[in-house]
């Protein structure tokens, strides 16, 4: 029970704090139209690169996320973000992303052909997408909180699901639920804007809500949480 209350408390916290924080920066929304139109610009000029297209549309992808993540830890570590923390977001974590994205292709690379040559091929390779879901889907946290290179990031998302499994995944599926609702919601395409607008501010409370539930966890255990909710903290 002093667990579960423990728990409740930690997502209560990080959702509140996660909600004011979005509304109180709620023109990052805007930053999920750039990125669209600048995938839709590479794409344009990539498809008349062949090879090199390829590379440039994981550079300008990885580009867009580190602009995002820098985002959400400006959120975090200054509670506002500015038009100057957007110029200077695209390259903070670029090669970073591109690292991580890089070692998870060649795993798939490698291991994809082999699986498909076997009848149980298909199950799988879907059975390796959700296990690399699973271990490593703190490593945006890791990416902007932990500073780590490309594998140790994939370690330590590892480490940090295996000791935090519990804790972490029911906070994370509860969220993406109003997101499946908010794609689905039926709405005239005079509206399509309100949907596109209410779909990235979800996003970005998401993702603000993960990096604080995330600072709760890491480098503390559960018995150490407990003892700081009974004493108020």
């Amino acid at each position: 029970m002093t667990w579960l209350v423990t728990t409740l408390g930690m997502y209560g916290r990080a959702f509140a704090r996660a909600g004011t924080l979005t509304l109180r920066n709620w023109p990052v929304a805007g930053t999920t139209f750039t990125y669209s139109l600048a995938l839709v610009a590479a794409a344009t000029v990539a498809s008349r690169l062949g090879l090199f297209g390829g590379f440039l549309m994981s550079l300008v992808w990885a580009a867009c996320v580190s602009s995002f993540l820098y985002m959400v830890e400006m959120m975090l570590r200054t509670s506002a973000v500015s038009l100057a923390d957007f110029r200077r977001s695209f390259g903070v974590y670029v090669w970073d992303v591109v690292g991580v994205t890089f070692v998870v292709w060649v795993v798939f690379a490698l291991a994809t052909p082999a699986l498909r040559t076997i009848p149980q091929g298909p199950g799988l390779i879907l059975g390796l997408n959700l296990v690399v879901l699973v271990l490593f889907n703190a490593v945006p946290e890791l990416i902007y909180l932990g500073h780590h290179s490309s594998l140790a990031l994939l370690s330590e998302s590892y480490r940090f699901i295996a000791d935090n499994w519990i804790e972490w995944f029911p906070a994370v599926i509860v969220m993406a639920l109003p997101l499946l609702v908010i794609v689905e919601l039926p709405l005239p395409g005079v509206l399509e804007l309100v949907r596109a607008v209410l779909l990235a501010l979800w996003v970005y409370f998401m993702m603000v809500a993960r990096g604080l539930l995330f600072l709760e966890l890491h480098g503390s255990s559960r018995r150490a949480r407990a003892f700081r909710h009974r004493a108020g903290g």
